[in-house]
């Protein structure tokens, strides 16, 4: 086989035109690390597509390669398994969400040094409405980041699949990366935590009430933060780091925006049970232990409300989304610096728990 910079130099060329307005202006040239760098990483995935797919709700676990060229020019191969994730979406999209898991002994000197498990977000189905899903929910991770450091990094994608078997023809996408909670908690001085439930006492109050009060500026409701579905572990789209040796402070990490509002999914669901009609329609989840901290969480969003929004309307959404979410969003901050509206659709609505 070719290397990769012989065969796809003038292919990634291209690609760059076509995702140039992914790039972000905060970009940090020559990073060494994956998620160092919010430069859109061009990659090829060597995988048995055709048989990944086919059988996606299986959930197969399948040999492939990941290649890539690194700053010289030069090609890099790491060998890795790949397989098929997530619930509602995949059982809705055609081209599901993704994990990989590299070989750690291939990793070493390279970009992808200290990875091994990786999530890849994909584009779902083709046309620009999913288009504008997959953009949204980047730009949702990268709000989040604005906000808190105990929060999952993302990295942009320009994806070549490759079918390994030669049964389907080179596809590529947009994707991204989603930063391990392993990897988070190294980066806040934390350890990650396995359990089934919270208590209150164990919740860092400042890091929950962004959590939270994100969660409502966005919509959300597909979440919880004290226990796990069923027998599942803590907790229902989010995982949980702590200080070492420590059971208080305990923070919990959110992902998975696809059900949010501020998106509006064709497919989404408020969560059963809360008494809202749609995912438009916020709601409240917050603990009211919590409210004597919240005006400091206000002040925070508030402080960074243009950040926020500029994250939340990347260049690659249309003149009109950009404007649907600016609107939506609007009427968050309304909510939270109107006294009466704050009362009325906030701080009533908290959890005695």
């Amino acid at each position: 086989m070719q290397a990769v910079g012989v065969m796809l130099r003038p292919r990634f060329f291209l690609i760059l035109a076509f995702f140039a307005t992914l790039h972000s202006p905060d970009s940090l040239a020559g990073g060494s690390l994956l998620f160092e760098s919010s430069d859109t990483l061009e990659l090829v995935l060597d995988v048995p597509m055709r048989t990944l797919l086919r059988n996606a709700r299986k959930k197969p676990v399948l040999d492939g390669q990941l290649r890539y060229l690194d700053s010289g020019g030069r090609e890099v191969t790491i060998d890795l398994t790949i397989t098929t994730r997530g619930k509602s979406r995949l059982a809705h999209c055609s081209f599901p969400p993704l994990s990989i898991t590299l070989d750690n002994g291939q990793t070493a000197s390279t970009l992808f040094a200290g990875q091994r498990k990786l999530k890849i977000v994909t584009h779902c189905r083709n046309g620009l409405k999913y288009k504008r899903y997959f953009h949204q929910e980047h730009g949702i991770y990268r709000a989040y980041n604005l906000l808190s450091d105990h929060s999952f990094r993302v990295r942009m994608l320009a994806v070549i699949f490759r079918d390994n078997e030669q049964k389907r023809r080179d596809q590529t996408v947009p994707g991204f990366f989603i930063e391990s909670d392993d990897e988070v908690a190294r980066r806040v001085n934390m350890i990650t935590i396995k359990t089934n439930s919270i208590r209150p006492s164990q919740f860092n109050v400042a890091e929950t009430n962004i959590y939270e009060v994100f969660q409502y500026m966005i919509g959300n409701t597909d979440w919880a933060i004290r226990k796990g579905p069923g027998s599942e572990r803590c907790c229902h789209n989010g995982k949980v780091i702590g200080p070492a040796g420590a059971e208080e402070n305990w923070v919990v990490l959110p992902y998975d925006f696809d059900q949010s509002g501020i998106i509006n999914t064709e497919y989404a669901l408020p969560a059963i049970g809360l008494g809202i009609r749609n995912v438009r329609q916020r709601l409240y989840r917050g603990r009211c232990s919590h409210n004597e901290q919240l005006k400091e969480t206000f002040a925070l969003f508030n402080e960074r409300r243009s950040d926020i929004a500029a994250a939340l309307t990347p260049q690659a959404l249309s003149e009109k989304s950009q404007k649907t979410v600016l609107k939506y969003l609007e009427g968050f901050f309304d909510n939270i610096n109107d006294p009466k509206k704050l009362k009325r659709k906030v701080l009533d609505h908290c959890r005695g728990v």
